[in-house]
């Protein structure tokens, strides 16, 4: 199974769980019945941390390997949920689940990478996409003696046109997870220019190195 075969099945277990949650979300105590049998299937996954295998998984199984999860949950309505439905919103719900892990994992063997190198700044992770016919990106460095991160990307504005993002982020040096429990003095900034963006990044990077 291709990455691209793979991405278009996730693409449409997208699709399917907005419908599930759309089929539920003017009634809260089913909406919060749903919530509750999603993540109690998506459990019934965890031991399976690839997400072709996971795919693959979806392919044989059916809304009947729901039904013992629901009569778990003890809620005589959970029988007017959608069980085909909320199977798929829980495997694109642990497909999410995966490739965080997978997300996590790569980061933190870059960091190491970094260290065993002796680099200074290291690149997190870098991510390019085809937008309104424009490439954009998403780029997250860190500066591995405190942890200082740089978020760059790319977005399109429909009054500007591209724009370029530059946010400092404080970063876990350990895992390059961004702390919520720290804040930098400077915050995003937006640029009409690639070039006035790489201008910024490089005097954030002097200040920090």
């Amino acid at each position: 199974m291709t990455s691209m075969t793979i991405q278009n099945y996730l693409a449409e277990l997208r699709q399917v769980e907005d419908q599930f949650y759309r089929t539920i979300l003017n009634d809260p105590e089913m909406y919060m019945l749903g919530i509750r049998l999603v993540r109690a299937v998506a459990d019934s996954l965890g031991a399976i941390t690839d997400q072709e295998a996971l795919i693959e998984r979806f392919q044989r199984g059916s809304s009947e390997d729901v039904i013992p999860i629901a009569d778990a949950l003890e809620a005589p309505q959970v029988v007017l949920i959608d069980y085909q439905l909320a199977r798929s919103a829980a495997f694109y719900l642990r497909a999410q689940e995966i490739q965080a892990d997978q997300t996590r994992a790569a980061m933190i063997a870059r960091l190491d990478e970094a260290r065993a190198q002796g680099q200074r700044w290291v690149v997190l992770y870098e991510q390019e996409a085809r937008r309104q016919g424009r490439t954009l990106f998403q780029r997250l460095e860190m500066h591995l003696p405190d942890g200082v991160g740089l978020h760059t990307a790319s977005e399109f504005d429909w009054e500007k046109g591209q724009i370029y993002l530059v946010e400092p982020l404080m970063l876990d040096p350990a895992t390059g997870q961004v702390r919520g429990d720290i804040k930098l003095p400077e915050s995003r900034k937006q640029f009409l220019s690639h070039e006035a963006m790489i201008r910024a990044i490089e005097a954030l990077k002097q200040k920090y190195s």
